[in-house]
């Protein structure tokens, strides 16, 4: 069994992009992962971090911060730990990006799913978008394990709607990929689930990246860029973007959709295997 935890950053009205980002590895793996890095957090002789968020990573000479008493150098060498820690573990990266300037002028406000605002954050399509790559690069690869994909929770979603989608999501999917899914996407705390605490460690980096990209600045020289260049190699690792011309043939296939909102029928996303590109 292989297992994808995914988490967000960019949902916070300041960011350029959306960004839904995680790792995959086999059970076996992450249990091993999951000890190392709480060792690496949380050493017995040193400071214990608790639980990583990388929001407040930076913030360690603030006195409210939950890292208040690391040096600047200290919290560098246990980041630089935690990273060794997953290229140690992980199979494989994976990073969707939705740029929102893009999103918001083609797709938000525009559409009425099941009777919800849904679409008008990009969420719903970055989580149906990155778990088909998964699938796709798992059957690419010839293996046959199944995925199970578990997501940092979502308070902002509708988990009903999301579960019913999944079943429209996973029947329309071409057999051999179908049969790859472990089952319902699960949702997590990532201070219950160390693997996700790593998936936010990445989410995190590849928003600042992006961040510095429309701030006009060259995100290959600022500090951090050290770090992504460790969490995430193209080489090796997944990145589905969604440029122009992905969220227009989108924006198409629901407009096709909305007739049937009109008639009265529930509009429904898209069919995932045409959209979703499996």
């Amino acid at each position: 069994m292989l297992q994808a935890f995914i988490d967000d950053s960019g949902n916070d009205g300041k960011s350029p992009v959306f960004i839904l980002a995680g790792y995959v590895a086999s059970l076996e793996n992450w249990e091993t992962f999951s000890e190392e890095w709480d060792r690496v957090l949380n050493p017995e002789d040193g400071f214990q971090m608790g639980v990583l968020k990388m929001k407040n990573a930076y913030s360690n000479r603030r006195r409210r911060s939950p890292y208040f008493g690391l040096t600047d150098q200290e919290m560098e060498d246990r980041l630089k730990s935690l990273v060794g820690v997953i290229n140690r573990h992980a199979m494989h990266g994976v990073v969707s990006v939705i740029p929102y300037a893009i999103y918001n002028r083609l797709i938000r406000g525009k559409f009425n799913l099941l009777g919800t605002s849904t679409l008008d954050r990009p969420y719903w399509i970055s989580f149906f978008g990155i778990m088909a790559r998964l699938l796709q690069v798992t059957k690419h690869l010839k293996l046959d394990d199944k995925v199970d994909f578990i997501f940092d929770t979502q308070d902002n979603e509708s988990k009903p709607l999301l579960m019913s989608e999944y079943d429209r999501f996973i029947n329309l999917a071409p057999p051999d990929l179908r049969n790859l899914s472990g089952g319902y996407p699960i949702f997590k705390k990532d201070d219950e689930v160390l693997p996700l605490q790593a998936a936010d460690m990445l989410a995190w980096h590849v928003r600042r990246h992006y961040f510095d990209r429309y701030a006009g600045r060259d995100p290959t020289k600022e500090p951090n860029n050290i770090f992504l260049a460790n969490l995430f190699k193209p080489k090796h690792d997944i990145l589905d973007l969604w440029d122009e011309d992905r969220l227009e043939q989108l924006a198409t296939a629901l407009n096709k959709s909305s007739w049937m909102q009109r008639s009265g029928i529930p509009m429904t996303l898209p069919d995932p295997s045409s959209i979703y590109r499996f």
